[in-house]
């Protein structure tokens, strides 16, 4: 097992109007005392989402600040990849020392990570990117065609948005079906198809927690199906990372519930066979 590392980061904010207290956040810095990594990820492309949210904002201002402070952030950086690597604490601690300024860096927090490169890049995605608010899309987007498929079959006991589980534990899922005051069949439109393979891992190992504790507390429905759409297929090698991941968790899920691939929308017929029989 990798040995996990403690980093430290902070989440660096705009705000280009103090008095008014509203912020954005564009960038993370990060640090590992033990690898000697002091590094940041900054947001200097997609500036638009900036310029609507502060209307009357010249977007000059915003690229003339993150130009600035990514410039000074390169210069440590560098520094400390040169051997200077004593004080990453204390360096990290001045840059996040509150200023006012219009960029400025948030409370300091802890994270422990076995890769801490990768989650800076974790952070980044989900604070600044919002990798998270798209995954939710994608997944509602997954419950909308299996409600769809399941409707068409206009099944005597339909299947419906309900809780699985006791007054101690419980789990929401989108589609349940009761017979006999029974749940007899739960369905669960599942989507890892994150951008990191730290990301499919953090979004599968939520669900596997919930299966296994509703199967350790005998609450499981007779069936459950997990109708699970994974990272789109590139040559990449990022792809092959996340590929890696997806499989990994999909087994693990495999333990507690029948799997259900929607491969360009071709897991249709496992949904509707599962529905029926």
């Amino acid at each position: 097992m990798m040995e996990r590392l403690a980093c430290k980061y902070s989440i660096i904010q705009f705000l280009p109007y103090p008095e008014t207290g509203e912020f954005a956040n564009v960038g993370v810095l990060l640090v590992c005392e033990k690898t000697g990594l002091l590094d940041f990820r900054l947001e200097t492309k997609r500036t638009s989402r900036y310029t609507s949210f502060f209307q009357s904002l010249d977007a000059g201002l915003y690229r003339y600040a993150t130009k600035n402070l990514a410039e000074a952030m390169k210069r440590i950086r560098n520094l400390t990849a040169h051997g200077f690597k004593s004080d990453l604490i204390k360096t990290f601690a001045s840059l996040t020392h509150p200023r006012e300024t219009i960029l400025r860096f948030g409370t300091p927090r802890v994270v422990l990570t076995d890769n801490p490169t990768q989650e800076l890049d974790d952070l980044f995605e989900h604070y600044v990117r919002h990798g998270f608010a798209k995954d939710a899309n994608y997944e509602t987007e997954l419950e909308r065609k299996v409600k769809h498929y399941l409707q068409e079959l206009e099944l005597a006991a339909p299947f419906k948005n309900k809780k699985v589980g006791n007054e101690l534990f419980a789990v929401q899922f989108p589609f349940v079906q009761t017979i006999n005051d029974r749940e007899t069949k739960a369905i669960k439109p599942f989507y890892l198809g994150q951008q990191t393979p730290n990301a499919i891992y953090d979004h599968a190992d939520r669900w596997i927690a919930k299966l296994k504790r509703l199967k350790d507390m005998q609450l499981m429905p007779e069936r459950v199906l997990f109708a699970v759409k994974g990272p789109q297929i590139t040559d990449s090698l990022d792809f092959r990372k996340r590929d890696f991941a997806f499989r990994d968790v999909r087994d693990e899920l495999a333990r507690f519930a029948e799997i259900a691939l929607d491969k360009d929308g071709n897991g249709t017929q496992a949904i509707r066979d599962f529905a029926i029989h």
